[in-house]
């Protein structure tokens, strides 16, 4: 599932493979289900005709309620289809049956309303910005290794490391590692994160983190991508 991201709305693609010689497949649609306050199921296309060999695409539309925050949110999926049987030229043999087949669960995270833009200049970026809006978190995170715990708060944030700092130093080792994140959201604020990552040898690894935004709300709606 590739997830489209636009103000208020998420568009879920789906790439529909027929694998089954003698089957063709119809009206193929993805039917999403979950408990989500935040977001409504709006709408469908499917996809009119799969023959095997071939790769499709449905999709499924989701618009975020209007009074709620943005929160993960999961959800289950299931892909309906008619399968027709069909001989060697394509000729139809028999009515068309109703088939499902389900498909993982997947998560609409807050990291996915967010978009890897580069800054020129993180340090100079960061202090124009200021601390007006500043939201800081210190978490204890369940990693063994500095290189393992750098690249999952990179994967958790969904936003673009800069000035080298996705690399930990082997020279550096033992002392705290500082990342510096840029991105932009959904609506187009930017965004600015430093985080100091520490291992201890007695707690594990410690993170600190400081972001920053024109919005404190969207500052801290950020900080909750950390899990």
């Amino acid at each position: 599932c590739t997830k489209h991201v636009l103000s208020g709305y998420v568009i879920l693609q789906f790439n529909v493979e027929n694998t089954i010689g003698d089957q063709r497949l119809e009206e193929v649609r993805a039917v999403v289900e979950g408990d989500s306050t935040v977001f409504d199921v709006i709408g469908e296309i499917s996809a009119p005709s799969i023959l095997c060999g071939e790769t499709k695409n449905c999709f499924t539309v989701l618009q975020q309620a209007d009074d709620h925050t943005l929160s993960p949110t999961s959800f289950s999926c299931e892909l309906r289809f008619n399968a027709v049987t069909i001989d060697s030229s394509g000729e139809e043999l028999g009515d068309s049956y109703e088939e499902e087949y389900t498909l993982e669960d997947f998560e609409i995270s807050i990291s996915d309303f967010l978009a890897k833009v580069k800054v020129n200049d993180f340090r100079r970026s960061w202090e124009s910005m200021g601390n007006r809006n500043e939201v800081l978190e210190k978490v204890g995170l369940k990693f063994k290794n500095l290189t393992d715990a750098v690249a999952a708060v990179i994967d958790f944030l969904g936003m673009l490391p800069c000035d080298g700092t996705s690399l930990v130093k082997v020279k550096n080792k033992g002392k705290p590692h500082m990342l510096h994140l840029s991105g932009v959201f959904v609506s187009g604020c930017e965004i600015l994160a430093r985080a100091q990552i520490i291992l201890d040898e007695t707690v594990g690894v410690v993170l600190k983190i400081a972001v920053r935004s024109a919005d404190t709300q969207l500052s801290r709606l950020v900080i909750q991508c950390i899990q």
